[in-house]
């Protein structure tokens, strides 16, 4: 097969007058004669190397490619693994290794006077393991001539394949661009790639970067090590690729110009426009008798975002649509974790063999730990007392026995999962050693919010919180209130360590969200409050490989890792379960939930057994109402409104649960025009709690039985949903969580908002 590869370079870089031979072959039918044609022209045993993959991120193609050589290989799609067979060994089935791929690996992958070059091949590298089985060696990874944070910039290829001066960016760009199912890369494509690779290779100004770089080597690692590390990689490609194309955003209706910049003002956070270097914002609006399309990049503060845009627009228009197109970057966390897995596969990190990385992913008790945290002996919780389950719990987080350095508590809702954290704080700081800290760490800024809002709740102020700036200024500094003495915002993060003492004030508990641990501003912070026990609040929201930046970055001050959530949403890892836990809702739900969700194991212990702890609402009329991507119901809302003044009136703790952003933003607003409470209304747990549906027709969020019971279990004494009847007993929604609730309590639990049985409570 020949192919005419176009040179990317404007001078220098430039192929042969002859077009480049390529092989385009399946696996199946690799023979040593193809082989030894590519081997031929691989003078000095130099090799680009490059990939295509499938919409699953398998690896679907290898191209290789010397100066007129190239060779493109098509694999099979991997076997789906039978998860029941491979249960007992712990970990997936790997696939055959067949002929052609074995071939392969022998002449080029593992081919000692072969030296490979490509991009991103970490990704390829434990694609090839995941995949097909196969292992590698040698290889240069050139884009790790950049810092490590720059990885997937444009600049970052340029840099890898020569530098600016020798490459038109265009080329560059519309080559290495990211792929569509319906624009995936060609032969051609792939091909050109793994040459641009080997030429980036041969040149003189190349070299001496290259030889610089660490090599991937993965036939030299334990299978053990590579599969925790091929996971993680897959895991975060998975979740990559899943990444929206285009947003929509939700803004005020009208914007100005001035100075260039095309004013907007979000009015969701959800949606909100954001500021990324990879992404482009495309704003069509009406401007007297014209509708123009206007591009250009965002930088935001807040609601408010600029759009700099090149030549004059008018002073000011109004809206029809904001989109942002293009992929989001990396975040810090993504990054840092991608980095790892790198460093480990090039040799240079050994977080492979860490006693926790081994303990949570390899499954193999470490006796190499480092030294123990301090075992207290006393629980301190003054003010409330703890059922026996809790009471255990606390008493392994306060164990320093090396069984318990990695610790798994599961707590289904209602059973006091923050009880037991703020109870083990209490502890420690009574009876812990003055150099002993803690840091309190969950997925959402909510979730918390809501860890500290019970630390002060129970008369305990010597925290801090830090709060990322993105979601505190001008979105949500209402929730905060309360907290206002603990919270330290990512703009006010002092760089030295006297600044930054100042403000922690020899503080020992420090909370945050997991993304905020790998912020490089918090360094101060972190010397002044090492990372010595971590507790992590709702841990069933975290992917596991994203608990790889926090191993790699504290693995020197580590020593006790807590992992508490709800044993429906937590993969089984860790050591130990906390046994026979029970829950704290009205006696109607918990059992309902109980034989529902979690197979008649959850025991209810609550004074509330009355059936009317759980009503149903019928709101007449209500019908859902698409909202950008999120969606509302205007009735819903009107009841609600009323039923929160109900509340008011009686003097009752109450919160309003839904699932729908579009939803809360308009409840919120109802209440603060109806002058009620309205900036900490929306939340989680709560005495009384509100639930609005929202939808009328569409199933939509209640077909996922794992969020619907969070938002079930939130009540400590009641709970009215508000939706319709038909909706939940004979439409879309009778077969969901929820419509077996409604079943469950009868005809008996619907109200309306006449029904004085709502002003009883």
């Amino acid at each position: 097969m020949t192919h005419t590869i176009l040179s990317l370079q404007q001078d220098v870089y430039v192929a042969t007058h002859d077009p480049i031979v390529v092989e385009d072959i399946h696996e199946s039918i690799i023979s040593p004669a193809v082989l030894n044609r590519f081997l031929s022209s691989a003078q000095g045993g130099t090799v680009g190397m490059a990939a295509t993959y499938r919409s699953d991120c398998s690896l679907s193609s290898l191209a290789f490619a010397t100066l007129t050589c190239g060779l493109v290989v098509h694999f099979s799609a991997p076997e789906k693994p039978n998860r029941r067979k491979n249960k007992k060994k712990g970990r997936e089935r790997q696939s055959p290794i067949f002929p052609g791929r074995a071939s392969l690996q022998d002449h080029i992958l593992c081919n000692p006077s072969i030296q490979l070059y490509g991009y991103m091949m970490d990704r390829i590298s434990v694609s090839l393991f995941l995949d097909l089985s196969l292992r590698i060696n040698a290889v240069v990874d050139i884009l790790s001539v950049s810092p490590k944070d720059d990885r997937h910039s444009l600049q970052a290829i340029m840099n890898a394949l020569g530098g600016d001066e020798l490459l038109q960016k265009i080329n560059v760009k519309t080559l290495f661009a990211r792929r569509t199912r319906k624009n995936a890369p060609t032969t051609k494509d792939v091909a050109l790639q793994a040459w641009a690779a080997y030429r980036a290779a041969t040149l003189a100004r190349m070299a001496p970067k290259y030889a610089a770089l660490s090599r991937i080597a993965t036939d030299t690692m334990p299978d053990v090590y590579l599969s925790a590390l091929a996971k993680i990689s897959r895991d975060a490609e998975i979740i990559e690729s899943l990444k929206p194309t285009t947003v929509t955003h939700d803004v005020k209706e009208h914007f100005t110009y001035k100075d260039g910049n095309l004013n907007l003002e979000s009015t969701r956070f959800k949606t909100r426009v954001m500021r990324s270097r990879n992404q482009v914002i495309r704003v069509k609006a009406q401007v007297g008798d014209r509708q123009p399309t206007i591009i250009g990049q965002a930088t935001v503060n807040g609601r408010m975002a600029q759009i700099g845009v090149e030549g004059p627009i008018h002073s000011s228009g109004t809206v029809l649509s904001v989109t942002t197109v293009g992929v989001a970057a990396l975040t810090s966390a993504e990054k840092f974790k991608e980095y790892i897995v790198l460093e480990a596969l090039q040799g240079l990190d050994t977080l492979p063999e860490h006693p926790f990385f081994c303990n949570i992913w390899v499954q193999s008790p470490s006796t190499s730990w480092l030294p123990p945290v301090q075992s207290i002996q006393f629980v301190y919780y003054p003010g409330d007392t703890l059922n026996d389950s809790q009471y255990l719990a606390v008493q392994r987080i306060l164990s320093g026995k090396d069984k318990d350095r990695v610790l798994l508590i599961h707590g289904p809702p209602g059973t006091g999962k923050t009880t037991v954290i703020a109870a083990s704080v209490l502890s420690i700081i009574k009876y812990g050693s003055r150099k002993r800290t803690i840091w309190l760490v969950a997925q959402s800024n909510v979730a918390v919010k809501n860890i500290a809002e019970k630390l002060d709740k129970v008369d305990f102020r010597e925290f801090k919180l830090l709060v990322s700036k993105d979601f505190h200024f001008d979105w949500h500094e209402h929730l905060y209130e309360r907290l206002e003495h603990c919270v330290i915002r990512t703009d006010q993060f002092d760089k030295d360590p006297v600044g930054a003492s100042g403000r922690l004030l020899n503080t020992r508990v420090i909370l945050c969200t997991l993304g905020m641990l790998s912020n490089s501003r918090i360094n101060a912070c972190i010397d002044l409050v090492p990372l010595q026990t971590i507790i992590f609040d709702e841990a069933s929201q975290i992917e596991v490989g994203d608990y790889l930046p926090v191993l790699h970055r504290f693995k020197d001050s580590l020593r006790k890792m807590v992992f508490i959530g709800d044993d429906k949403q937590l993969a089984p890892y860790g050591q130990d379960d906390v046994p026979q836990l029970r829950n704290r809702m009205p006696v109607i739900i918990g059992d309902f939930i109980s034989r529902n969700v979690y197979d008649h194991k959850l025991k209810t212990v609550h004074n509330i057994t009355s059936r009317t702890a759980c009503r149903f609402l019928d709101v007449k009329g209500g019908q859902e109402k698409k909202s950008g991507v999120s969606w509302m119901n205007e009735r819903e809302i009107a009841a609600i409104t009323k039923l929160a003044q109900l509340y008011v009136n009686q003097g009752k703790q109450y919160k309003i649960i839904t699932p729908y952003d579009a939803q809360r933003n308009a409840i919120e607003r109802q209440l603060k025009s109806e002058e009620l409470p309205w900036e900490d209304s929306i939340g989680n747990e709560e005495d009384h709690i509100i639930v609005s549906l929202v939808r009328s027709r569409g199933v939509g969020f209640l077909k996922n039985v794992r969020r619907t019971n969070v938002m079930l279990t939130r009540c400590k004494k009641s709970m009215i949903i508000c939706t319709t009847y038909d909706f939940v007993t004979t439409g879309d929604a009778a077969d969901t969580l929820v419509g077996k609730l409604a079943t469950a309590m009868g005809p008996t639990a619907w109200l309306t908002l006449s029904t004085r049985a709502i002003e009883r409570g």
